[in-house]
């Protein structure tokens, strides 16, 4: 197994722990104590989108590593300071379809992205995959349009656990 994580100045963490793809989905747990700087952005309503990246990859015909099902989900976390509730929810599923999950302490939603369950399609259930690849980015580009060009010079808003790779348990994939 090998992981990988990213560390800014002030000791924030963002890594995978453990991943597995079974079951139709996939589990990942995460290590991420976020710095004070995603913390007060966060506190001050600037939503916080991931990308979520799960690779099934298989020996290709030279013998390389390669991407045979691919599959990305997104996760949003915010904070409504008027109804002091902090949100975990999927910003890509119609309003009406919207899975939202409210906390009333930030540590809360915190531990909710650090224990991710996501619903894996047919294709990547279906793939004979003989490693796999997770990998989670803050998107800087789903940012206000104010933080973006500050967020590209700061190191603190460049979170991503890098690719965390591991092969399928027998029977499972």
């Amino acid at each position: 197994m090998a992981g990988a994580c990213a560390r800014t100045g002030d000791g924030a963490r963002f890594a995978v722990r453990e991943a597995a793809v079974g079951g139709g989905a996939l589990t990942a747990q995460l290590d991420w104590q976020p710095n004070e700087t995603l913390l007060d952005g966060l506190d001050h309503g600037i939503p916080l989108v991931f990308e979520i990246t799960l690779s099934a990859q298989a020996a290709g015909p030279l013998g390389w590593k390669t991407n045979i099902a691919e599959q990305r989900w997104r996760r949003e976390l915010r904070y409504f300071p008027l109804t002091r509730q902090y949100q975990l929810r999927d910003p890509d599923l119609a309003q009406d379809n919207v899975q939202t999950r409210s906390y009333s302490v930030r540590q809360l939603v915190i531990a909710a992205i650090a224990d991710l369950r996501l619903p894996l399609d047919p294709t990547m259930s279906a793939a004979a995959a003989q490693c796999y690849v997770l990998r989670i980015d803050l998107e800087r580009d789903a940012l206000p349009g104010a933080l973006r060009l500050p967020a590209m010079i700061d190191a603190d808003w460049r979170l991503s656990t890098g690719n965390y790779a591991w092969q399928p348990k027998s029977g499972t994939g």
